[in-house]
């Protein structure tokens, strides 16, 4: 066991460090959406509950959330939408992702109550927020 904490030790500290930076990121993440939210009727029981709440919905989200990155990004990669029109595909789409995700865990977590116009004002949020990734592709792309 010394051996291996002699061989590994660097990589082991930058992992949890690493890992530590990406738990506070998502937890300041989730006390502003939660604060967001709150203007919408989201109640919760405890800090906690919001933070897990985000994480587990990020979670569950995350496959849907690269499909909604990804189909505009080909549509526009082949000229079959303009910009505009990926832009907007992406808004659609990362909003009913997230969307789909936060509802799931709102529904399954007792300690947490959000109503629908909160979930759906904060998906919108959040999807406006990576809108610059499909936004700033075409220029990428066609170099």
């Amino acid at each position: 066991m010394k051996r291996f904490w002699d061989k590994n030790k660097e990589n082991l500290v930058g992992f949890l460090l690493c890992g530590a930076l990406l738990a506070g990121v998502l937890s300041m993440i989730a006390l502003i959406g939660g604060a967001v939210m709150g203007f919408f009727g989201f109640s919760y029981t405890s800090v906690g509950s919001v933070i897990l709440f985000f994480m587990i919905a990020a979670m569950i989200s995350y496959p849907l959330n690269l499909l909604a990155s990804a189909l505009p990004k080909a549509l526009l990669a082949l000229d079959k939408i303009d910009r505009r029109s990926a832009v907007m595909l992406y808004l659609l789409l990362d909003t009913a992702a997230t969307f789909i995700g936060l509802h799931i865990v709102d529904y399954v977590m007792q300690s947490i109550s959000a109503t629908t116009i909160s979930i759906m004002m904060i998906s919108f949020v959040l999807a406006l927020l990576g809108m610059s990734e499909v936004r700033d592709f075409h220029e990428k792309w066609k170099g």
